[in-house]
């Protein structure tokens, strides 16, 4: 099938009235569900507005390319609009567009779609073809500049002489593949000069370059927005590495620059095999790509084992293990025989330690939910190392996520025998047991792809004959062995700072300062919401829990000190509640993922699982933790001033039975008095603090999105909503004031379109000022 037969008289449209990028989509789709090219036009809209909150399809020269995947497509076909007036889609080039194409297929035939995109692209990258199509009046014009014409074969002196050679890539292997090859033909050809372009594309390597192509070429260019395949090829070659788009509206600048010996970088490659990554400095710099990358994968392990641990929790606590057996009872007695010198008190807090294992089948569901959450951070160490330099740092970024949570014990463990704890026994007491949690995995993810660069690069000019060996054994086992070295010594000073802190706090408490404890332990519970000093604040807890954090039993701090573990665990919630309800009350100020994966906090803060907070403050940690950090500290104080105090280590909600106060206790006894004030004070803390930072996040978030400081990285979602919300009340011919509830909904669209439209213009001005205060300070760095 030739593009040219993708077109439809139908569904072209010569000189449309439409003034912005939702009424051509609305126009386009309405039009092919008349035509029957698609079954629904709300299905077809979320995916056309799916594929545009990944990034603008507005290719430049005044073209859009919107495409679609999806079952709600009868059959593959293109629409054309040729726009009457110009229209704002967010193009590459900053210009309006006046050509839309909307590719749509089913997905039964994706090699139809893939084919279709990289013609048309390479289509309406000419200049003439532009030519002809805004001159179109017809179908027939229209299927005339999209007819193949026979391609004069380029004569060379003899095979491989090729003056200009090149490879584009693309992350999604499509458009801008093509397009790029596309213009540095035509630049090239401009200039007289022979040209072969090699595409990395969703179709694989096409037009690939021959070693006699590379070693015979006068100009290499490489245009790329992700890693590309087989580079060893062109090692110690000269080249210039860009981007699509300076190939795509720069390429006759990137020919002559590589013809004065500007910007030029020698081409060092690691493999040669398909999974092999270029090793420059230029990926460590995509901080937040980077960051996206390891959040991505470690997301599903955050979810979905937060939800399954509540299972168990909820599973646990329907049969009992809520409550501690009696003093009486056979457990109690069997405990002790293999604890021997220990007491009640010491049971039930192994007992709530546990909370989640003791009934069978909670168990079950238990083993699963911690085993998903334990990999959390190696798997957003591995993905951060990965998107830098490709399946090489998979391994050394993983392990050192495993060694900033200490997941196995092998390197830290408080029994120091067989496997258990062989790190350890290298350390004094104080620095044992640490770990720096997902911070250190995020620094380690880095640590481990640069350490891969260095070593790729000391070992690049190894024989031909050793270099399988090279990428298979040897780069592995000294990554594996520097990384590892690199994070035993992270973790030294952490642990001196880690125990400081725990030190500091346990004095502070034995001063019978517990209300200023407690203001701290909320606090710290907030700071990292799962990483280290969220893990110092918790086992401060569990240390009161045991009763040893204060000591002396003499002072009323030794009987109060419980109250710890109570701002530890009502704080440790706050984090993802927070999220949840900021999500919820500020629709506008998150992405349409973010608040879908929120969904999932509300379960996890109500059973403690503060780590589904992370994903969120990975992404915006200042805002997040600042939000977090305030509600945290206010509901240490509330709870130390309530002085509520908590036996149970762990259990969220399912242990608010357990929260007593002390100002109705009789003696040290609780009463129902004491229980209702203490698990109804803290469940109104929790609520009321949640709510605060929530507004703080919320506003925050909101006042920044319209400087221009917080840009989303996708749609919100919002005018989805509306226009689907427009769609049902159309389609439905029972309801009510049908026109007075669409005036409504078509109002709140316009009013959307319009904070849109002022957000653009106020990013571009913030934009604008961060580059004249860089400006200055660069001149103010030259005149020093």
């Amino acid at each position: 099938m030739e593009l040219k037969d993708l077109f439809g008289k139908q569904i072209s449209f010569f000189d449309v009235d439409l003034n912005s990028k939702d009424e051509v989509i609305e126009f386009l789709s309405k039009k092919l569900q008349e035509e029957n090219y698609i079954k629904s036009v709300e299905d077809f809209k979320a995916a056309v507005y799916k594929r545009e909150s990944e990034g603008s399809t507005g290719v430049g020269d005044g073209i859009a390319i919107p495409h679609v995947l999806n079952p709600t497509v009868q059959k593959s076909a293109i629409a054309f609009a040729k726009l009457k007036n110009k229209i704002d889609w967010q193009s590459l080039d900053d210009q309006p567009a006046d050509l839309v194409f909307m590719i749509m297929t089913n997905g039964k035939d994706g090699n139809e779609h893939l084919t279709a995109l990289a013609d048309l692209s390479g289509f309406l990258m000419k200049s003439d073809v532009q030519a002809k199509l805004r001159g179109a009046k017809s179908i027939k014009d229209v299927q005339s500049a999209f007819t193949k014409e026979e391609k004069k074969v380029e004569k060379v002196e003899k095979p491989g002489s090729y003056d200009v050679i090149g490879i584009t890539a693309c992350p999604t292997g499509i458009a801008h593949t093509y397009m790029a090859q596309e213009k540095l033909e035509e630049y090239a050809k401009a200039k007289g000069l022979t040209v072969k372009i090699e595409t990395q594309g969703r179709r694989g390597i096409e037009n690939k370059l021959t070693q006699e192509d590379i070693d015979n070429a006068k100009v290499i260019i490489l245009a790329h927005d992700k890693a590309l395949e087989g580079l060893s090829r062109l090692n110690g070659k000269k080249v210039i590495d860009t981007h699509t788009k300076e190939a795509i509206f720069k390429g006759d600048q990137l020919i002559e620059k590589y013809q004065k010996g500007e910007g030029l970088t020698e081409v060092k490659a690691a493999a040669d095999s398909s999974e092999s990554s270029e090793f420059t400095m230029r990926k460590f710099l995509d901080v937040k790509g980077n960051l996206l990358g390891g959040i991505s994968r470690m997301l599903p392990f955050v979810v979905a084992g937060g939800i399954i641990l509540g299972i168990a929790f909820l599973i646990d606590f329907a049969t009992g293990g809520g409550t501690a057996p009696d003093s009486s009872s056979e457990i109690f007695k069997q405990w002790l025989l293999s604890n021997e010198g220990k007491t009640w008190a010491d049971f039930q807090t192994y007992w709530m330690g546990n909370f989640g294992t003791h009934n069978a089948a909670a168990g079950w569901f238990a083993a699963i939910g911690k085993t998903s959450m334990s990999m959390m951070v190696p798997i957003l160490g591995a993905f951060i190392a990965f998107s830098i330099v490709g399946a090489q740092g998979l391994m050394p970024g993983m392990v050192a996520g495993l060694f900033s949570t200490n997941v196995m014990g092998f390197a830290y463990s408080g029994n120091e025998t067989g496997w258990d704890g062989l790190w350890g026994r290298l350390l004094g007491d104080s620095l044992k047991g640490t770990e720096s949690g997902f911070i250190g995995a995020i620094v380690g993810g880095y640590l481990a792809a640069l350490l891969v660069v260095g070593w790729s690069k000391a070992m690049g000019k190894f024989p031909k004959g050793l270099q399988g060996a090279r990428d298979i054994v040897f780069i592995p086992v000294i990554s594996l062995l520097s990384i590892s070295l690199t994070m035993f010594v992270i973790n030294i000073p952490l642990g001196f700072v880690m125990g400081g802190i725990s030190l500091g706090i346990q004095k502070l408490a034995e001063l019978n300062l517990l209300w200023l404890v407690s203001i701290l332990i909320g606090f710290m519970m907030c700071v990292d919401m799962g990483g280290p000093v969220n893990k110092i604040a918790y086992s401060l807890g569990n240390l009161a829990v045991g009763g040893k954090l204060v000591t002396d039993a003499t002072t009323q701090g030794y009987s109060d000190q419980t109250i710890i573990m109570a701002s530890a665990m009502i704080a440790g919630m706050l984090p993802p509640i927070m999220v949840a309800m900021s999500t919820v009350i500020f629709p506008k100020a998150w992405t349409a993922k973010d608040r879908d994966a929120a969904k999932a906090n509300w379960l996890m803060g109500a059973c403690f699982v503060s780590e589904g907070a992370i994903p969120f403050m990975v992404k915006d940690p200042k805002r997040v933790a600042v939000s977090a950090m305030a509600g945290g500290a206010l509901i240490g104080g509330l709870i130390g001033a309530l002085k509520v105090k908590l036996l149970a280590s762990h259990g969220g909600i399912f242990v608010f039975p357990l929260l007593s106060s002390s100002y109705l206790e009789n003696g040290t006894t609780m009463t129902g008095g004491s229980i209702a004030l203490g698990a109804g004070g803290a469940l109104l803390i929790l609520l009321g603090a949640s709510f605060l930072s929530a507004m703080i996040l919320g506003i925050w978030r909101t006042a920044d999105i319209k400087t221009g400081k917080l840009v989303l990285d996708s749609t919100n979602g919002v005018k989805e909503s509306i226009l689907s919300k427009i769609e049902a009340v159309k389609a439905n011919e029972k309801i009510q004031n049908k026109e007075e509830k669409l005036n409504v909904l078509n109002n709140k669209l316009a009013k959307y379109g319009e904070f849109e439209t002022e957000l653009v213009t106020k990013q571009k001005a913030y934009q604008v000022q961060l580059a004249e205060k860089a400006k200055l300070k660069e001149v103010r760095r030259v005149d020093k």
